[in-house]
């Protein structure tokens, strides 16, 4: 038995999906106070776990409708990697107080493809139907 239906997984990725991408482009364009929070420079981890969330929960909404084949690993990875560039030209914007940068995207990307690798993996484990 599964343990949520095709109609749940996509109602619940799709709001967790929705939310989660909500908090990313407002966490990364809202401008901060650099007393509260001093990540200057320091920031790559958070690029990287940021995009392995949302790479983990593209791959399970994606998986509501259909299959997620090679193909579309690819292209989550892809849409993640169009994310994290357009998040960073956006930065640019007058008023937000944030700068581009290209080690910022590359960290978003390799998140990205770490947090397809794990989702895999789960996917590998949570299949199985003998859990003796």
């Amino acid at each position: 038995m599964a343990f949520l239906d095709a109609k749940s997984l996509r109602r619940w990725s799709g709001a967790a999906l929705l939310i989660y991408l909500t908090a990313l482009v407002a966490g990364t364009h809202l401008p901060h106070p650099e007393d509260l929070i001093s990540i200057e420079g320091n920031d790559k981890w958070l690029h990287f776990g940021a995009y392995f969330g949302l790479a983990f929960l593209m791959a399970t909404w994606w998986q509501s409708f259909r299959a997620v084949t090679q193909r579309g690993l690819l292209t989550i990875w892809s849409l993640a990697g169009i994310t994290g560039v357009v998040d960073e030209l956006t930065q640019m914007l007058p008023g937000i107080n944030r700068h581009c940068e290209l080690a910022d995207w590359l960290a978003d990307v390799v998140g990205a493809a770490c947090g397809l690798l794990i989702w895999i993996g789960l996917r590998r484990v949570f299949d199985r139907r003998d859990f003796r």
